[in-house]
């Protein structure tokens, strides 16, 4: 996470407004998630990946290191999808392959097949949009960007209290964890059990006291005026927003043709 947030502030496209990564990263998302077409999925892996690597200089090995974390959920997610359970005596179509077990059977099919390589292809694509999004521009950028889009006062100080409320649930977790460590906390398998239900029991008390603590903060100011009031002054350049027009007119051709 912290690695993550270091990025946002030091990669090569910090420089370019964020409203312009906004709107190309969100360009590619919404024609992933509402075409569900494989070929505009993997387009948009592939040139948000590109962006990622080339153009912000992100470490190609930090950014495969992030795909695997969502790739974990997403096998075990194709993997449900693709196996069906069924009755042996059931007519089936287009099997790939089956066992039997007793009187039920496992098979996977023609149709779940696809439907898994759209599902992992969609999710792939949109993830490295998101990834693309949070990797080069900072958090005060897109509250901007959220706030020049009218979204409520309240919601953007629940975003940046969130985002803050992390790093600082990170800095009491290394404390406590430091702190069990130097008294043997994690000698062997029962005591490390033991240890890891007393450290999630702290985190959870801190983050309590920290809520408290900010509310009483926040009342103590009125509570009526936000938290967060940000502004920018890098400029928007009329040529990355044409080269963003132009992507949406070739997402859309390919969805046509394809």
């Amino acid at each position: 996470m912290l690695r993550i947030d270091d990025y946002a502030y030091t990669n090569a496209l910090k420089h370019i407004h964020p409203a312009e990564k906004v709107g190309f990263a969100f360009s590619f998302l919404l024609f992933t998630i509402i075409t569900k077409n494989v070929v505009i999925s993997s387009l948009t892996f592939f040139v948000m990946s590109i962006s990622i690597v080339l153009a912000a200089k992100i470490p190609l090995s930090h950014y495969i290191k992030l795909l695997l974390l969502p790739a974990v959920f997403l096998c075990t997610s194709i993997i449900t999808i693709m196996i069906t359970i069924a009755p042996v005596n059931e007519v089936r179509m287009e099997q790939l392959w089956s066992v039997n077990l007793l009187s039920w059977q496992l098979y996977i099919s023609l149709a779940s097949v696809k439907q898994a390589y759209h599902l992992g292809a969609t999710v792939l694509a949109s993830v490295s949009c998101l990834y693309f999004l949070i990797l080069t521009t900072p958090l005060n950028q897109l509250m901007w960007v959220l706030r020049k889009l009218k979204l409520p006062v309240l919601f953007l100080d629940l975003v940046g209290v969130t985002y803050r409320f992390i790093f600082v649930l990170l800095h009491k977790m290394e404390e406590i964890y430091l702190a069990q460590s130097s008294r043997l906390g994690y000698q062997n398998y029962r005591v490390w059990l033991t240890s890891s239900a007393q450290l999630i029991v702290s985190l959870f008390i801190k983050s309590i006291q920290s809520a408290r603590e900010l509310q009483i903060a926040m009342e103590s100011r009125g509570g009526d005026e936000g938290l967060y009031d940000i502004e920018i002054t890098i400029s928007y350049n009329r040529y990355r927003c044409a080269g963003i027009l132009l992507a949406l007119v070739g997402l859309f051709t390919i969805t046509l043709l394809t």
